[in-house]
C-alpha cells in the first residue's frame, strides 16, 4: 500500500483526542514522580581565580593547568569537606546522619581556566542548600590561604637556597684556587731551602712566584700591603723566604675564614631545604603564583533543580513521544497480523 502523506495528516488530525490524552497522562505521571522524589535545591557562589604568569616554567599552558587541578583538589579534599559537615553539624542537627561522600556527592565545582569559578551544592531545603555552600565556601578559603602561606614560605626558602647554592659554588673554587697557590708556595719554599737561596731569582721564576702572590691577595688589604714590600728583582732568594711566609700565614687565615664560612652556609642550605619540604607539603601542590577570592554578589536564593513544572512538561513530551511510537509502529502490527492470518 502507497504511503500518503496527506492522508496520514487528516487521520492524526482526526485522533488529536488520544494524543492529548497521551500528553495529559504524561504530564501527570512527570507531576506525580516530582510530588514523590522532591527536587533537591541548589545554591551557588562564585569565585574568581588568578594566575600569575610572570614565573616562566618549561611549559607554562600545564603548569597553569596543574595549578588549577590542584585548587579544584583542595575544594573537593577530605579535609575540606570532613571541617565542612562539622561546622554545620554544629549549627543543625538535619545534618547529624550526612556522611562524608554523601556531602561530596553533593557540591561540585564548574570551571574551565582562571577566572570566575562557581561552587554549587544541592541539599533538600533550600536552607540546607544555602548553608552548605556557604560553609563549604568559607572552609575551602581558609585552607586555601593557609596552603598558600606555606607556598609563599616555599617560595621564599627556594630562591634563599639557590642564592646559598650559588654562593657555596664560588666559595668552593676560591678555595680551591687559594689552595693550590698554597701548595705552590709551600713547594717553592722546600725548593728554594734546599738550594742556593744567596743568588737572585730567575726572572721568569721571580714573575711566577709574584703572580701567585698576588693571585692569592684578591681585594685582602693585608694580602695588597704585602705586595708593596716585594723584594727587589736583584734580592737574593733568601729575601724572598720571610714574604711568602706572611703570604701563606694570610692564606691559611683566609682558607680558615672561607672554610667556617662554608660549614656556616651549608648549614643553614641544609636546614633551608628541611623545612622547604615541611611547607612543600603543607602547601598541598600549589604556589605562591596562584590566588583566589569570593566574588562580589546579590544574595543568591537556592533553586530546585527541577520544578514541577518541569517535570510535568517532559512527562507530556514523554507521552507524546510513547503516542508516536505506537502510531508508527502500526503498519509492522499490521503485516503481522496478516502473515499471522
Amino acid at each position: 500500500m502507497d504511503w500518503n502523506f496527506r492522508a496520514e495528516i487528516i487521520e492524526i488530525s482526526h485522533r488529536w483526542p488520544i494524543i492529548v490524552a497521551f500528553i495529559l497522562v504524561g504530564s501527570l505521571v512527570g507531576g506525580l514522580l516530582a510530588y514523590a522524589q522532591p527536587s533537591p535545591y541548589q545554591a551557588e557562589s562564585r569565585w574568581h581565580v588568578t594566575y600569575n604568569a610572570d614565573v616562566s616554567p618549561r611549559n607554562p599552558d600545564d603548569w597553569k593547568n596543574w595549578q588549577m587541578e590542584q585548587l579544584d583538589i583542595l575544594i573537593h579534599s577530605d579535609s575540606v569537606l570532613q571541617e565542612t559537615l562539622t561546622r554545620l553539624q554544629a549549627q543543625d542537627p538535619a545534618w547529624a546522619d550526612t556522611t562524608l561522600d554523601k556531602l561530596a556527592a553533593s557540591t561540585h565545582t564548574y570551571w574551565r581556566n582562571a577566572g570566575e569559578w562557581r561552587l554549587v551544592a544541592e541539599a533538600l531545603t533550600s536552607g540546607q542548600a544555602a548553608a552548605l555552600v556557604d560553609t563549604w565556601g568559607q572552609v575551602s578559603l581558609e585552607q586555601l590561604d593557609q596552603a598558600l602561606s606555606h607556598a609563599s614560605e616555599t617560595l621564599y626558602r627556594s630562591i634563599r637556597m639557590d642564592e646559598i647554592a650559588t654562593n657555596l659554588v664560588a666559595l668552593n673554587l676560591d678555595i680551591a684556587s687559594l689552595s693550590q697557590i698554597q701548595a705552590a708556595l709551600n713547594t717553592w719554599i722546600q725548593d728554594t731551602n734546599g738550594g742556593d737561596a744567596s743568588q737572585p731569582l730567575d726572572p721568569r721564576d721571580r714573575w711566577l712566584l709574584l703572580s701567585r702572590v698576588s693571585g692569592a691577595a684578591g681585594w685582602d688589604s693585608v694580602e695588597i700591603s704585602l705586595l708593596e714590600e716585594t723584594p727587589a728583582p736583584d734580592a737574593p732568594a733568601s729575601e724572598y723566604l720571610p714574604w711568602v711566609d706572611r703570604s701563606l700565614i694570610s692564606i691559611a687565615q683566609r682558607l680558615e675564614v672561607m672554610a667556617e664560612q662554608y660549614n656556616q652556609l651549608k648549614a643553614e642550605y641544609d636546614r633551608l631545604y628541611a623545612e622547604h619540604a615541611v611547607q612543600l607539603e603543607e602547601s598541598r601542590g600549589l604556589t605562591a603564583y596562584l590566588s583566589a577570592g569570593p566574588l562580589d554578589q546579590e544574595d543568591n536564593q537556592a533553586q530546585r533543580v527541577r520544578s514541577t513544572g518541569s517535570m510535568a512538561f517532559v512527562g507530556g513530551l514523554l507521552g507524546l513521544l510513547v503516542w508516536m511510537l505506537i502510531y508508527l509502529a502500526r503498519p509492522l502490527i499490521k503485516v503481522r497480523k496478516q502473515s499471522a492470518v
